[in-house]
């Protein structure tokens, strides 16, 4: 019985200091770990995120294995161990805010054709700083089940194109600090600054 309330305790205070650890500004306890975060500037000062003070950049041999050469995005951020990731591409390609829903489901339906055994889950369109679309979804690596937030957005008029992923066991740990992650994306372009 002793052991019963020890648990309901510990318990009670994971859940404590969840609810005060609850935002990228705070930090936000992961697998029982304060994961703080910090904003870093991307792609020559356009693009503010707010990402994981540990993360490093993932290096080119191994960004090379994860990502085949046609969907590698040209900035990958990662957790030490690698299992952790999340990359962005800014394309040339210009863009309308109008086109972001339209632009994700294109990017959804590719996907669901290329592979079919890839599961969809929820999807959405938001703009907090920027409009984003976005799209989870379960895809299967050669050893583990990965969980993946895959997003667009506009930066500067250009599409910007984007993906978190991890170990699909760590969905619960991670999808709110990716979702959090994709929402602190700001517009720092020199065209942003002139509207």
């Amino acid at each position: 019985m002793e052991e019963f309330f020890d648990e309901k305790i510990l318990e009670y205070r994971r859940h404590a200091r969840n609810e005060k650890y609850s935002t990228l500004e705070t930090g936000m306890y992961i697998k029982n770990e304060l994961v703080r975060f910090e904003r870093k500037e991307m792609f020559q000062g356009k693009l503010g995120v707010m990402l994981p003070e540990s993360f490093v950049t993932l290096p080119v041999k191994l960004a090379r294995i994860k990502y085949s050469s046609q969907q590698r995005p040209q900035v990958i951020r990662t957790s030490r161990d690698t299992t952790v990731n999340f990359g962005m591409s800014l394309t040339d390609i210009g863009i309308e805010e109008e086109h972001i829903k339209e632009l994700r489901d294109q990017s959804r339906e590719a996907l669901k054709r290329l592979n079919p055994a890839f599961v969809f889950y929820e999807s959405g369109v938001d703009k907090r700083h920027v409009p984003v679309g976005w799209f989870e979804f379960k895809s299967y690596g050669l050893d583990t089940d990965v969980y993946n937030l895959m997003f667009v957005s506009r930066i500067g008029g250009k599409m910007l194109h984007g993906i978190f992923n991890c170990d699909y066991e760590d969905v619960l740990e991670w999808r709110e600090a990716a979702r959090q992650m994709m929402y602190s994306i700001l517009d720092l372009s020199e065209e942003e600054k002139q509207l």
